[in-house]
């Protein structure tokens, strides 16, 4: 896990699956100007590879809880963001840290209602997606030998996504059969995240459902369909990007990490006269975002 930066209010950025806390770069140093941020290596992933844990969602969040309180920081105001699968941790950590969470931001996150649903758009991403999410012989069989031959493996995917930075590339690798399946299971095809989202439209948390135009990942219409029936939750769309958005665009997905930050800055200020406070406070014509600023 790395920090940077020592404000009072905490930035935690959760990285997806197959992926490690590098997925949030150097963009990202930027938002401890006014915060103390924490990117941890999710339990199971890249640094945090070797553990003899479940890495099911209820391990995830104890993990997160640790490590929070190991730094001291377990009672600071916080905003949390997670990319995909960092994304429905994301929710169903914040619920049950409604006397801290502020705000919730997730990027590409897999909002999936049934099993079916969420192999039905994993499919959708690729071939070895698809096979990747499945349990049988052959997925096993290419991770345990990926576990055999990690460095090797590593460079292999280097070569096969030449888009990727090449420590990004190499951490997604970083994992056993063990922690892929069950963070598979529990954080991407289980709903478990519907409930945290009515804990924190309860709560008045506000939660930015964010995701590219050209992603697969997220159901087509559903950040809407929350959006209308959750007063708390907003919903933007960047024009153009694929589910690498916090790699592919990461300065437009700092800039609504920084919007949740200056709502908090806000929302701690005494309010008097005619003063409006309100949630979300900037709108960027041409910067990708489209959001209704709400009064």
């Amino acid at each position: 896990m790395r920090t940077v930066g020592s404000g009072q209010p905490v930035v935690l950025l959760l990285h997806g699956l197959v992926s490690a806390g590098d997925t949030f770069g150097a963009a990202y140093g930027a938002l401890a100007e006014n915060a103390t941020v924490v990117v941890p290596d999710l339990l199971g992933f890249g640094g945090s590879m070797e553990t003899t844990e479940a890495t099911d969602a209820v391990a995830h969040i104890t993990a997160l809880d640790a490590a929070l309180a190991a730094l001291g920081l377990q009672h600071r105001p916080t905003v949390v963001a997670g990319h995909s699968m960092g994304g429905t941790l994301a929710l169903r950590w914040a619920a049950q840290h409604t006397d801290r969470v502020t705000s919730v931001v997730t990027f590409g996150a897999p909002l999936y209602r049934t099993r079916t649903e969420a192999d039905d758009h994993i499919a959708g991403m690729g071939r070895m997606e698809a096979l990747f999410s499945g349990d049988g012989p052959l997925p096993r069989a290419v991770c345990a030998w990926m576990c055999r031959h990690r460095t090797a493996a590593s460079w292999i995917t280097v070569a096969f996504r030449p888009d990727l930075p090449v420590p990004v590339a190499r951490s997604s690798v970083r994992h056993t059969w063990d922690t892929y399946s069950r963070s598979l299971d529990d954080l991407i095809r289980d709903s478990g995240w519907s409930g945290a989202l009515d804990v924190l439209d309860r709560a008045g948390i506000t939660v930015t459902v964010a995701a590219g135009a050209a992603d697969p990942v997220p159901v087509p219409g559903r950040a809407a369909e929350l959006a209308r029936t959750r007063a708390s939750i907003n919903h933007v769309t960047h024009p153009s990007a694929d589910h690498g958005l916090p790699l592919t665009d990461p300065h437009w997905c700092h800039h609504l990490v920084a919007d949740a930050l200056i709502d908090l800055d806000r929302t701690e200020r005494p309010t008097s006269g005619n003063e409006i406070r309100y949630t979300c406070c900037s709108r960027r014509e041409g910067a990708h975002a489209r959001r209704e600023d709400e009064l």
